[in-house]
């Protein structure tokens, strides 16, 4: 298998464990002291984040997981460019606090590393998020 193909794989695999809720699904696809990033301004919405470091990760992993659940998604485009990885992906999250529902688009940069996820930037609407959460 390619490095091309493990890559697309390795991402098909850790949106498929996210949409299930499996937080070890998740994490086994990344690197020992993995950066998530989700982008936007945290003065503006409590989802903006940067995290550094395993245990940071995997808490904000099934805090996202407990709060937003994945009724289904979509990915759209995976786009493999060296270590890097851009996807445009579709989904409807349901708030488990507000039972709202949302369904919108998004895109993420992903920077591997000996074949695990070691950077992961999410682009969404901060804003929609905020509202699911209650805020």
């Amino acid at each position: 298998m390619t490095d091309r193909a493990k890559m697309e794989q390795t991402l098909r695999a850790a949106y498929a464990a996210r949409q299930r809720g499996d937080i070890d699904g998740i994490v086994q696809h990344f690197g020992p002291e993995p950066v998530f990033h989700m982008a936007g301004a945290a003065h503006a919405s409590p989802v903006a984040m940067r995290i550094e470091g395993a245990a940071p990760f995997r808490a904000a992993m099934q805090q996202m997981i407990t709060v937003f659940a994945m009724e289904d998604y979509d990915i759209r485009t995976i786009l493999i460019d060296g270590d890097r990885a851009a996807v445009q992906w579709h989904a409807t999250f349901r708030s488990t606090v507000t039972n709202d529902r949302l369904e919108t688009d998004l895109f993420d940069l992903v920077t591997f590393k000996d074949g695990r996820i070691v950077s992961f930037m999410q682009f969404c609407d901060t804003a929609a998020a905020a509202r699911l959460m209650g805020h």
